[in-house]
């Protein structure tokens, strides 16, 4: 488009120069024109020669113009439309690399779109395995300190055992004042003993399952025999070998039962 231009303002330059010589031309010879003038007025007819002469150039000069304005707007279209066509070629680069880039803008978008949701689901899940955590460490604090006196519980089982098997060792018909009065205390403070011992254990929550004519379950009852009873549906707990303890809701010893069973049919 510079050089189109350069060459248009060189046309127009060279046709000013033309167009301004044909007028100095026009100048020189209208300067002879009033002697000419001056000479018809005091001859009858004027020499058609030198009238030719003197309107010649005008004729040259208009067609001159017409010539350099027919050039003038020659070049100014080619011009115009040299341009014009420079303009849609940068138009059409200018689009070209637009989308080009829209592209690879919305390449770049889906790219960081994509990665994002990477991330959201990674900080989801890192989230989600942190709260699992805070959980179980929640629930690990409050089991130790739930169960902190589970071993300590557990030995003391054995201590109520004994006690129990003390009280029932005494027969009733034995119990008397006056015929065993240091049996019959040795016997009353064993008891009394016995019955501290159960509420000092209630106490911390550590509680003697009831088993006796319940239906067998295996999470709180461990079977050692069976038995053959009419009185009582099959499966349940008829007799108690050893009593089973719980802390809070977990057992630490399960109760040794015998379970009955239906007769054998004849």
């Amino acid at each position: 488009s510079a050089s189109a231009s350069a060459s248009a303002a060189n046309g127009a330059g060279s046709a000013r120069r033309r167009l301004l010589s044909s007028a100095s031309d026009l100048a020189s010879r209208r300067t002879a024109l009033p002697l000419w003038r001056s000479h018809s007025l005091h001859t009858a007819t004027a020499p058609t020669t030198a009238a030719r002469f003197f309107l010649q150039p005008r004729h040259a000069l208009l067609h001159t113009r017409t010539v350099l304005r027919a050039e003038e707007k020659s070049k100014e279209e080619e011009s115009t439309e040299e341009t014009t066509k420079n303009t849609e070629g940068a138009n059409t680069t200018e689009d070209d690399a637009g989308k080009s880039e829209i592209e690879e803008l919305k390449a770049k978008l889906k790219a960081a779109e994509e990665k994002a949701t990477e991330f959201k689901d990674k900080f989801a899940r890192s989230i989600a395995e942190m709260e699992n955590v805070r959980t179980r460490a929640q629930r690990d604090v409050n089991n130790a300190n739930k169960f902190a006196i589970q071993g300590f519980a557990k030995a003391l089982l054995d201590v109520a055992d004994n006690l129990e098997r003390a009280c029932n060792a005494v027969p009733e018909e034995k119990l008397c004042k006056d015929e065993h009065p240091h049996l019959t205390a040795l016997h009353e403070g064993v008891v009394m003993t016995e019955k501290t011992l159960h509420n000092i254990l209630q106490q911390y929550n550590i509680t003697k399952i009831n088993a006796l004519n319940e239906p067998f379950d295996p999470n709180v009852h461990e079977g050692m025999f069976e038995f053959e009873c009419n009185e009582r549906p099959h499966g349940t707990v008829g007799q108690v070998i050893q009593e089973g303890w719980k802390l809070h809701d977990r057992v630490i010893r399960p109760a040794r039962v015998g379970t009955t069973k239906k007769p054998a049919e004849n």
